[in-house]
């Protein structure tokens, strides 16, 4: 080899060492500006519903409701700016698993099959869920749906819960709760299966509407990605601060029609938690 080679070589070694030990200080650096790993450095950005009225809407243009007030006062404590992106839920988890949201403004229903694929914070809620129908053919009861056709949102959990409960129901799936609304209005179903601050939503809107007495779900949580978890732990602090400040409850009052109370689940899942002002331990169980 001569001593020319020998020069270009080092040079080329030199030039490639150099670029190795700024890549890997860049990695640092970036870890340390976003140690979270959140989409955005700075910011957590949260999917939600823009249909699921008091829980997560639109009003004025800008996302409102429940979960979207908890998820700003989350944001806070963590020290991030929280933003917002409207989906349906069935494109919800997976791109939370892609990273294209850190999470969503939405409480999901925790199951199995779903915590095979997606973390989960602590609860957020204990979710419970009514049949609605025309007072014109009235269904009394979730039970009363055997033989009959119900609309709920595609990709809900709610779907093999029914199923499971009522094996002769027809279930048809909609994208939202305004499509779902349209079709028992117009006759296309005999009922729609949705949650209970959701229920009360439409009885208010729907005169015509009437709804069963209310059945558990079960737990539900904030979804984030399997491979997030600094984030995870994030919002899990973010969650037990806002529960344990009052900001939970606060919000809580705000959103919910009167009556409707934390679920006592909620109370023992973290001690010390207020309960709704006006509700009696009862109320919640």
């Amino acid at each position: 080899m001569t001593a020319p080679t020998r020069r270009r070589l080092g040079v080329a070694t030199l030039v490639l060492a150099a670029g190795l030990t700024l890549t890997a200080c860049g990695g640092s650096d970036d870890q340390a500006a976003n140690p979270l790993g959140t989409a955005t450095p700075g910011k957590v950005h949260f999917a939600f519903r823009s249909d699921d009225k008091p829980t997560s809407f639109i009003d004025g243009g800008k996302p409102a409701g429940f979960l979207i007030e908890l998820t700003q006062a989350m944001a806070q404590k963590m020290n991030l700016t929280a933003d917002y992106t409207a989906t349906d839920f069935a494109s919800m988890l997976p791109n939370i698993r892609n990273h294209k949201y850190d999470s969503a403004a939405f409480g999901t229903l925790v199951t199995p099959p779903r915590q095979e694929v997606t973390d989960f914070t602590t609860a957020v809620n204990y979710g419970q869920a009514q049949l609605i129908s025309r007072k014109s053919a009235p269904l009394a009861t979730v039970d009363a749906s055997g033989g009959k056709t119900i609309a709920i949102t595609r990709g809900s959990e709610l779907i093999p819960l029914v199923k499971k409960r009522v094996p002769t129901v027809t279930v048809k799936e909609f994208p939202n709760i305004a499509a779902s609304s349209n079709a028992l209005t117009a006759g296309q179903v005999d009922g729609l299966f949705t949650g209970v601050a959701t229920t009360n939503d439409l009885l208010e809107k729907h005169p015509d509407y009437q709804a069963s007495p209310a059945i558990t779900s079960g737990m539900t949580a904030f979804p984030v990605a399997k491979d997030k978890p600094e984030l995870k732990k994030a919002l899990d602090d973010a969650l037990k601060a806002v529960i344990a400040d009052g900001t939970y409850t606060k919000l809580f009052d705000k959103w919910n029609p009167k009556g409707v109370a934390i679920p006592s689940d909620m109370l023992k899942a973290y001690p010390g938690m207020q309960q709704r002002p006006g509700v009696t331990a009862a109320d919640g169980s």
